[in-house]
């Protein structure tokens, strides 16, 4: 064995690593990938400094003239010094099958001792790949460096054996092995781009979020945002509230429109991805979010897939967005409509109490609608009951329905409740708004199938200081007696200016002059006697029809009609009392003075 013999594997660009960092490296790998993997790690690292080292083409000096000078581990900051036997130009040849050496000092064995635990193995792996890429650069020979012993480990110094490949085998299979598996920097690769993609996923993300944020906070509309959203994305945008009734859309057509309703029944659930749900159809697929507020589904945001658009495996992400900000778009919306809400009710409270000294008292607050209030004007009253039992309808419920249709419709309206009823003051339309109103009240009955409607509708007027008397216009008509859902006060007729015309207390004084002893609407006996008289007078004074009314016999009805003009002291025949008579009786009904609940 020769003396030693310091080498010099060639120049390079220096390293600088500190002890710290490079223990925070290989503790991170150590608990992430595990120690094989580290291993190969480590050794790769090393190899592809060697190969760097190697590749700076710097001249192949002769060993014997570099004694006492740096090696390029030395020169890297990797060991102190190096000292290997013999010269590795003689183990290409074949002359020998194995060369020694030393790493003085090793770095890598430094870090070990100093931030870890006493080895039971070697460690200088990095040290091991440097030497393995620059020779293998240097001479295109499978020559393979392994650490024989480890100061790490408790050896006086780092020592390191280079053999040709197969000279280790099968000794060191394990060692080789390792250094040859190229799955971790496969991994590495993947992984690099997998974090490329993912990196420009979540480019994309904060800028479509960032852009649909800035809508939201300079107050475009939902048309707007979702508009921002779809030239971003380019998939057609679907807002649908929880009865699959269309809110709002962005990029489709009518036929597009009607395909996706004609066939969405047949649309097939395929996946979930974290809140959305995927569907699947002949004609058309569909990505659907939830839009929760306060954590629970308030309507659905859907991307909807037509021929030749496929579905991206993130599109999630994007929808999910779409979804919160639309949600952000209802919040404000339902602030809007209280907001309004309340002023509507101030200007329908302060218009029927007569709480002003003149209109323009009032008029300010016509200017935060997005409509002009003005001449002529209509009145509706608005009953809402439940046929099937005593419960109240929400009206605060029927309120937002309203709001969200005559928006879509562009009716121009101010409407509040006025005491159990939800009462409108209608602006004049360039056509006629009662159909559009009856279709909106059958689109919210579809809903409310326990629901009946009724509605009555004033006069029309110009002036709103009349407004008091067009209520009462749309009360009455409201609570006409004809069994029909719509009334308008003009089909009152001479019914409706009477009872306009009087005061309760003046139409109690008339009915008890006119009703006599049948006045007295605590007996029984006798209420049942004067609905009686209504059927029968509201029949023309027919006996066969007020018998079915009834359910009496042809005798039972004449004895009923007897005991009647007995306590009205007057005959039934006169045609002149008996109209006037069911005038009193029909105005009573139409103030809720009176009314036949219990015989009905």
């Amino acid at each position: 064995m020769s003396s030693g013999i310091k080498q010099t594997f060639g120049p390079s660009h220096g390293m600088l690593i500190s002890p710290g960092s490079f223990s925070t490296l290989k503790r991170t790998l150590l608990e992430n990938i595990g120690t094989d993997k580290t291993r190969s790690f480590l050794f790769r690292f090393g190899y592809d400094i060697g190969i760097s080292a190697a590749i700076s083409k710097a001249p192949h000096k002769d060993p014997a003239n570099n004694r006492g000078k740096n090696s390029m581990h030395a020169m890297y900051g990797q060991v102190r010094d190096v000292i290997i036997n013999p010269d590795f130009e003689q183990l290409l040849n074949g002359t020998i099958s194995k060369i020694t050496g030393k790493w003085i000092d090793s770095f890598e064995a430094d870090v070990h001792l100093k931030y870890f635990e006493r080895a039971t193995e070697c460690v200088c792996y990095t040290l091991c790949g440097y030497v393995n890429g620059f020779l293998w650069h240097k001479f295109r020979s499978p020559l393979v460096t392994i650490e024989t012993k480890c100061k790490a480990k408790g050896d006086p110094c780092c020592e390191f054996e280079i053999r040709l490949e197969e000279n280790w085998m099968p000794e060191r299979e394990d060692i080789i092995k390792i250094y040859h598996d190229s799955a971790f920097a496969n991994e590495v690769d993947m992984t690099y781009d997998a974090l490329l993609n993912h990196k420009h996923l979540v480019d994309k993300l904060s800028t479509f979020s960032s852009k649909l944020t800035q809508s939201v906070t300079e107050r475009h509309s939902m048309k707007q945002i979702l508009q921002t959203a779809y030239e971003h994305l380019g998939i057609p945008i679907l807002i649908e509230d929880l009865h699959d009734e269309e809110i709002l859309q962005i990029g489709l057509n009518e036929e597009q429109l009607l395909r996706i309703y004609k066939d969405r029944k047949k649309l097939t659930y395929v996946q979930s991805t974290l809140d959305t749900k995927y569907f699947e159809g002949k004609s058309y697929n569909k990505l659907v979010a939830p839009v929760l507020i306060n954590k629970s589904p308030y309507a659905n945001c859907s991307f909807v897939y037509l021929s030749g658009k496929e579905l991206d495996e993130n599109d999630h992400l994007f929808l999910e967005r779409i979804a919160n900000v639309t949600a952000l778009c209802f919040l404000y919306e339902e602030a809007q409509y209280e907001e309004l809400d309340r002023l509507s009710h101030t200007i329908l409270d302060r218009l029927s109490r007569q709480q002003y000294q003149t209109i323009k008292d009032i008029e300010p607050y016509f200017k935060l609608y997005p409509f002009k209030i003005k001449p002529p004007f209509h009145t509706i009253s608005l009953a809402i009951t439940n046929a099937m039992n005593a419960e109240k309808a929400d009206l605060q419920e029927h309120l937002q329905y309203f709001s969200k249709y005559f928006n879509k419709y562009s009716i121009s309206a101010i409407f509040s409740t006025i005491g159990e009823d939800i009462v409108f003051l209608m602006m004049q339309q360039d056509k006629d708004f009662v159909p559009q109103l009856l279709f909106i009240i059958e689109t919210i009955q579809e809903r409310n199938q326990d629901l009946v409607y009724t509605l009555g509708i004033s006069n029309r007027f110009e002036d709103l200081t009349t407004f008091t008397n067009s209520l009462k216009e749309a009360k009455l008509a409201q609570k006409f007696p004809n069994k029909s859902n719509f009334t308008h006060y003009r089909e009152l007729g001479i019914l409706g200016q009477f009872v306009s015309s009087l005061q309760p207390t003046q139409l109690h004084e008339i009915a008890k002059d006119m009703l006599q002893e049948l006045y007295d609407f605590e007996d029984l006996r006798k209420k049942e006697l004067l609905y009686s008289l209504h059927k029968y007078l509201i029949n023309g004074q027919k006996l066969k029809e007020t018998m079915a009314d009834l359910a009496l016999s042809l005798g039972g009805l004449q004895y009923r009609i007897r005991q009647i003009e007995a306590l009205l002291k007057k005959s039934l025949k006169d045609a002149p009392y008996t109209s006037y008579l069911l005038l009193i009786i029909e105005a009573l009904l139409l103030t809720n003075e009176l009314d036949f609940k219990e015989f009905e």
